[in-house]
């Protein structure tokens, strides 16, 4: 789950709220885009618009929206180990974690809080 380390105060940036895709299910902390003016998991190697604040399959969300500025922290999905600050690496297939592969990475590591498969990275998404 992307979970926010660090934006502007939500005074700022309020929650938006969007439809999600019928037959998807969301969950807290996913990374999302707009799809056809539906909300829908994120890609790989896609930056994501929006970060869910909620959870459903085919009802309202509330996001927040994605800005550069953002820190956020996330869930390795893989073995750590070859990466370093300033990697950008790939979102997982869940949406929810990343990957250890650099390769069209859009997520740029910031601080590594462990290397194995569940420990922590912090990073903000990159275009």
């Amino acid at each position: 789950m992307f979970k926010i380390a660090k934006m502007r105060p939500l005074a700022e940036r309020p929650l938006e709220y969007y439809e999600g895709t019928a037959s998807e299910a969301i969950v807290l902390g996913e990374a999302l885009v707009l799809s056809s003016g539906k909300l829908t998991k994120c890609g790989a190697t896609a930056t994501p618009e929006f970060i869910s604040m909620g959870s459903g399959t085919g009802v309202v969300i509330p996001v927040v929206r994605v800005m550069e500025e953002d820190v956020y922290s996330a869930s390795l999905s893989a073995s750590g180990e070859s990466l370093k600050v300033g990697d950008k690496v790939t979102l997982h297939t869940t949406g929810t974690d990343v990957t250890a592969t650099t390769t069209s990475g859009v997520f740029e590591i910031t601080q590594i809080n462990g290397t194995a498969v569940g420990n922590t990275v912090l990073g903000m998404f990159r275009r």
